[in-house]
């Protein structure tokens, strides 16, 4: 008889997933949903990069599972019952599951950063030849609390502005600032921001061509007159033979050309961001952003400065710790499942405090239980 779990995190985990709709038919339910899906998520916080790993971890820590969790006859599933189980599992309610347990840490994230960008799983279905190329992932990430709130699948970047407003739509952001990508610049996106209850910062490039122009002509006329009224702020960064020069600088927009037809939400500042890079060479560019901020050149600095957290912290993790497009899945709902867990597995071990790397982490998770619930707890008030 199991004895129950000494962890909140742990026991409120269970409850989560319990919730979660069971897509099997019951006599073909050997192992209990719960089982399947706990097993899995401990295994991706512990190296497991497939059904075949998930099976040995299962059967090497049936011992440990066995003291929270009703195992039949104390059998742990097979490769074959977590891949059928992952590809008839529907991925929004595996979502909702996780973000019922995460939601003492979602409560309030006023003040947050929210970066939205989509990323590609190439190894994910490629068997299938995709018209639209890799599979790919639309991601929503609290960039300094290192948390995934949301995923979904879209059709490559042409699927993201409405995967974006969906997601935004599902979320309560009150008092946050979301950041994306110039293919998300949208005025649909901006009233689904506000929506939301909250900011946003927006890339700007010739994609959207009126404004970028009208935003590109603004600062070339406060240029030629010395930038009169315009708020500057700037950082420096020197880091492996490279140093960057950043000038950031922000102004109010007033009332757009009228031939600009698209019905922009709150549309308050344009940002400049003028960078030049030293290494063996100088390079200089400029990017423009917009937002409904009013014109703080710092503050929009970090924002901006912000978004690229889901990049380094979590599409770099993913690809160079996770082997996100090494993993070759042949179900949509599948890699999609998979991919949930092991975003999730990444954010826990990024929030466990440590000096550890994160391949150090996660072979001491499977190398001994403490530990992986200690990453587990990680956010967690523990009694």
């Amino acid at each position: 008889m199991p004895r129950k779990p000494k962890s909140i995190a742990l026991e409120s985990l269970l409850a989560a997933f319990s919730q979660v709709p069971d897509p099997r038919v019951a006599r073909t339910r050997a192992h209990p949903l719960v089982n399947v899906l706990t097993m899995s998520f401990f295994g991706a916080i512990s190296g497991a990069e497939g059904w075949d790993d998930l099976e040995i971890f299962a059967e090497e820590r049936a011992e440990f599972f066995g003291t929270f969790l009703e195992l039949p006859e104390g059998a742990t599933p097979c490769a074959d019952t977590f891949r059928r189980v992952f590809e008839a599992l529907d991925p929004a309610a595996f979502q909702l599951a996780f973000r019922a347990w995460l939601k003492p840490l979602l409560d309030d994230l006023e003040g947050q950063t929210i970066a939205m960008d989509g990323k590609a799983l190439r190894g994910a279905l490629a068997h299938t030849r995709r018209a639209g190329g890799a599979f790919h992932l639309m991601h929503v990430w609290a960039a300094e609390r290192h948390l995934l709130l949301g995923q979904q699948a879209i059709a490559g970047a042409p699927g993201e502005v409405q995967a974006v407003i969906e997601l935004l739509q599902l979320l309560d952001l009150h008092g946050a600032t979301v950041t994306a990508d110039a293919n998300s610049c949208t005025a649909a996106v901006t009233a689904a921001v506000r929506d939301a209850g909250a900011d946003y910062v927006l890339a700007l490039k010739g994609n959207r061509s009126a404004l970028h122009q009208h935003v590109e002509q603004l600062f070339a006329e406060a240029e030629a007159n010395g930038y009169p009224g315009v708020k500057q702020f700037e950082s420096f960064d020197a880091a492996h033979g490279r140093t960057e020069h950043r000038i950031v600088r922000a102004m109010a927009l007033g009332a757009l050309p009228t031939r600009m037809k698209a019905a922009w939400t709150d549309l308050r500042s344009a940002v400049m961001i003028h960078r030049i890079r030293a290494t063996d060479h100088i390079s200089i560019e400029r990017a423009y952003y917009v937002s409904s901020h009013r014109p703080n050149a710092k503050h929009l600095a970090g924002r901006i400065r912000g978004h690229w957290n889901i990049e380094n912290q979590l599409h770099h993790s993913l690809d160079v710790s996770f082997g996100d497009d090494r993993r070759k899945i042949h179900s949509e709902h599948g890699a999609q499942n998979f991919a949930l867990l092991v975003r999730h597995a990444l954010s826990l071990l990024k929030r466990q405090q440590s000096k550890m790397s994160l391949a150090q982490k996660r072979r001491r998770a499977a190398w001994g239980p403490q530990y992986l619930l200690k990453v587990l707890a990680c956010g967690f008030n523990e009694v």
